[in-house]
């Protein structure tokens, strides 16, 4: 089954949700908690990440959108971020990059 990426705040992560993304806490220069992409969160994992206060967590749901929802919301947030960026000089191979590192996250 497909999946997606979701950013959730901290009070809405519940046991059982897996990990989109490596979550790295970490405080004053210094990583205090870490836990790896796939992880299934538990409620000590939860407890600890309030303690440290972490503020978002990414989780991967499942993807239940048709082929041609996932090509039709694609293409609206393709136009989206075209108009964002309607007056950036992509030539510049920082805007460049910038722009492709938005338009790979909205595809994912």
């Amino acid at each position: 089954m497909e999946t997606r990426l979701r950013y959730l705040p901290i009070a809405d992560a519940i046991e059982g949700m897996v990990l989109g993304a490596p979550l790295v806490l970490s405080q004053h220069g210094i990583n205090t908690f870490s836990l790896p992409v796939g992880h299934a969160l538990t409620e000590s994992n939860i407890r600890q990440m309030n303690v440290r206060h972490a503020e978002f967590v990414c989780i991967q749901i499942p993807d239940e959108r048709t082929l041609e929802e996932r090509d039709a919301e694609w293409a609206a947030s393709e136009t989206r971020l075209r108009y964002i960026f309607r007056s950036a000089d992509l030539k510049n191979p920082v805007m460049s990059r910038l722009y492709e590192t938005v338009l790979a996250f909205r595809r994912g």
